[in-house]
């Protein structure tokens, strides 16, 4: 596949270009007649004198960064007089302008059919010493492909103006007694070096083209041979990657990647730039050739390179190259990118976005692009990085650079493979696609397309970030009557992805293949829940468990009662383990505030055995708050408690009646009961005595350090210790202290060896009791006036 690669690329860039990135021009000055306001006409060459009083009537030029204009003089000094103060004597300057408009654009590559415009943008003045940075031009205007400058005659030494594109490089100085034309593709890098003697005054142009630059078409032989070899390429089996590689079949499409940049406004097929223009020409016509679809796509590369140099000791991990996003400057730097040398590629990422049809028309593709699937006819690592970031030396991992990318690219595919191409970067219109086919009473179609996307689909759906989708493929795959592909199909969701809206889906998808099906399916959605976040499982529990199991349960015959089961059982199973692992801290505070969080969820797990008639996990439920789980904090049966009789209220407060009812129906005395003992019990313990410091704590931790520590925390009548400890030893004691929200201060005497720790018992003991004495007894007065359970 490389090879075929290769192989496409040296017949693209066989496809010459006609033109270079730039041209250099001269001409007399005698049709500029130039006024400036407030200043009248500027004689040429332009004198010392002329000079200094237009760099008084300027100001100081600003630069784009990214979505700013910033002055800063790090970057750009040069002085600017605005458009709006140059009057040019039109009809004359055209003598001279149009003829070196033509020259220019047979320079620069563009075709005969097609006319350069130039628009004036602002007069520059180049002072001793003033300069402007390498940077690249902004796309003023829709349709501006370059800049012209155009440079006046005056005496002046040094200022010349350097272009680079690619590892092609122009340097330019003006002339004393001529005009200098420099225009150039709004992509290339160029500089102003400093101006050592004199003034350097130039006119800047926006350039845009009026007609197509459509090219003209490569010879014949080497449209042919360009056919043949991408017709190997889309007839040759990929090399697999790993053991059962789904992706080892012929390619899906060609991704070639253009010479230039182009803007999202710029990209167009008319609009593309000297040898790009060409080689998209000849890869129309192959597209033509072999009945492929084609499309211009920007391109957004990502490269990460292993490398030799260091970046100064005075750059950051992540420090930015000079060039940045959108053509802007980073004032960061001043003294010019680092440039390590690369090594090795490590990695690529390339996202293509901003797709546009052979017909010209916008598309809506997001897809990321596969290295076997890529070729170009200059590599990325001949660019300028739109941005940079260096990673040095960590110990671990060796020196990289990362380098980010603004490209455009010709995506080419089979027609045959349109429906796996579209798919791939939009699972919802490939499954909406198959959706189709049914509606069209099309079954043996519909599910030849389903089979088309198992073997991309589940990573398609990880990456697709849709809501509907879950849903849109239930409905499909309980409609194809094909179990292992419906199964396939479904395998990458999870159960928590079930939304109120997908509730119906599952209790179809069980009517149509059975509960052994279904089991299965959801066995394979809980392999996956190590993907998922706590809170989405607590949330999707809150939200739609009940209304799940309702659904199920009222389906005739015993196959949704068994499958209501197994979903409650496995998240009773999950809401148990995460009671045990949230007990583990050792915070009292921290573990009530998580453990406070599931008394919903089981108040929905026990709402939901009653709806499914499961007797057996209810008495579970209602054991374990009534008392059957030791160590659990009374917050948590008392919290269901509460939650039970603040749901049932708001959904029938006009029938209090019903309430009651409604809350007998949980079965819930038993937790009542418990919570009411508990709490009585608690409220039976005499008060805390004005000079009982003691503070009871269980520490796990049995070092000696540790013993200490307990032996002060337990002692009633002691406030304060102060305990010579090594650095290791007053860390482990600070640990324990703040894991613990002991009501202990720490703090060291920097005297001594070792250093003395000083703990000091703190009023919070007598604040968190009196705390705690009064939550139980609004909790007893609760739990009274609410005794119907």
């Amino acid at each position: 596949m490389k090879l075929a690669l290769e192989d496409i690329s040296r017949e693209l860039a066989g496809i010459g270009a006609t033109g270079s990135f730039a041209s250099r021009r001269t001409a007399t000055a005698d049709d500029l007649i130039i006024e400036i306001q407030d200043l009248g006409r500027i004689w040429l060459p332009v004198t010392a004198s002329t000079a200094r009083r237009l760099c008084k009537l300027a100001r100081p030029a600003r630069h784009g960064f990214k979505d700013e204009t910033r002055l800063d003089r790090r970057v750009r000094d040069t002085w600017e007089i605005p458009k709006s103060r140059i009057s040019i004597d039109e009809p004359r300057w055209r003598r001279t302008l149009l003829p070196q408009l033509d020259r220019i654009r047979r320079d620069l590559g563009l075709p005969e059919k097609c006319r350069l415009k130039a628009q004036l943008h602002n007069m520059l003045i180049y002072a001793p010493g003033q300069f402007f940075l390498p940077h690249q031009d902004s796309e003023k205007t829709d349709g501006m492909i370059g800049t012209l400058v155009v440079s006046l005659p005056s005496q002046f030494s040094g200022g010349a103006m350097a272009l680079e594109h690619h590892d092609e490089k122009m340097l330019i100085a003006g002339s004393n007694s001529r005009l200098t034309f420099v225009a150039f593709y709004a992509d290339c890098r160029h500089e102003v070096r400093p101006v050592r003697q004199g003034h350097r005054i130039v006119l800047t142009y926006n350039l845009s083209v009026e007609g197509s630059v459509t090219a003209a078409g490569a010879p014949e032989t080497t449209v042919q041979a360009l056919t043949q070899r991408i017709r190997e390429y889309f007839e040759t089996p990929r090399t697999p990657r790993w053991t059962r590689d789904p992706r080892q079949g012929p390619p899906d499409r060609l991704v070639y990647l253009l010479d230039h940049e182009y803007t999202q406004s710029g990209l167009a097929w008319d609009r593309l730039k000297n040898a790009d223009g060409q080689r998209v020409t000849a890869l129309r016509e192959v597209a033509r050739q072999l009945d492929c679809e084609i499309f211009l796509a920007l391109a957004d590369v990502h490269e990460t390179w292993s490398c030799e140099d260091e970046y100064p000791e005075s750059s950051s991990r992540g420090s930015r190259s000079r060039w940045s996003h959108d053509r802007d400057i980073d004032t960061e730097s001043s003294e010019g990118p680092f440039r390590p040398e690369l090594t090795d590629l490590i990695d690529t990422d390339i996202e293509l976005r901003h797709w546009i049809g052979a017909n010209g028309r916008g598309e809506e593709i997001a897809a990321s692009v596969n290295a076997d699937e890529l070729c170009y006819t200059k590599p990325s690592r001949e660019l300028e990085p739109f941005d940079s970031a260096h990673e040095g030396y960590t110990g671990n991992a060796g020196n990289t650079v990362e380098h980010w990318y603004h490209r455009a690219a010709v995506v080419l595919w089979p027609k045959e493979q349109t429906f796996v191409i579209r798919a791939k970067a939009s699972p919802t219109w490939g499954i909406g696609e198959v959706a189709k086919a049914l509606e069209a009473k099309s079954p043996s179609e519909a599910l030849a397309l389903a089979r088309r996307l198992l073997p991309f689909w589940p990573e398609a759906v990880r990456q697709e970030d849709k809501p509907g989708l879950l849903d849109a493929t239930a409905k499909v795959a309980t409609r194809l009557d094909a179990p292992a592909v419906a199964a396939t199909l479904l395998r990458p969701f999870t159960l928590i992805e079930v939304t109120p809206k997908d509730v119906p889906r599952l209790a179809d998808l069980l009517e149509s293949y059975g509960l052994d099906w279904c089991r299965e399916l959801l066995r394979n959605w809980e392999s996956q829940k190590t993907h998922e976040s706590t809170q989405e499982r607590l949330s999707w529990m809150d939200s739609v468990l009940p209304a799940l199991c309702r659904s199920l349960s009222v389906r005739d015959g015993s196959d949704g009662r068994s499958l209501t089961q197994s979903i409650l059982t496995d998240q009773w199973t999950w809401l148990l383990d995460h009671v045990r692992q949230q007990q583990q801290w050792t915070s009292r505070k921290q573990k009530s505030e998580q453990l406070s969080q599931l008394c919903k969820p089981i108040l929905n797990v026990l709402e939901s055995s009653r709806i499914a008639k499961q007797p057996d996990l209810h008495a579970q439920v209602v054991e374990f708050l009534a008392g059957g789980a030791p160590g659990l904090p009374i917050e948590v049966p008392l919290g269901v408690l509460q939650a039970a009789h603040e749901i049932i209220h708001k959904s029938d407060v006009k029938a209090p009646q019903g309430s009651r009812n409604a809350l007998r129906s949980l079965g819930l005395k038993p937790v009542h009961v418990h919570c009411t003992k508990e709490i009585t019990a608690r409220l039976k313990v005499p008060v805390r005595a004005n000079n009982d410091w003691s503070i009871a704590t269980s520490i796990r931790c049995s070092c000696a350090l540790c013993a200490t520590l307990t032996r002060y925390l337990r002692a009633g009548d002691v406030l304060r210790l102060e305990w010579p400890l090594a650095k290791s030893g007053r860390a482990h004691i600070h640990g324990i202290i703040d894991s613990h929200d002991l009501p202990v201060t720490h703090n060291t005497r920097r005297t001594g060896s070792p250093l003395t720790l000083i703990l000091e018992k703190t009023a919070a003991i007598f604040e968190r009791d009196a705390a705690e004495h009064q939550f139980r007894q609004r909790a007893l007065q609760w739990l009274n006036e609410t005794a119907v359970f």
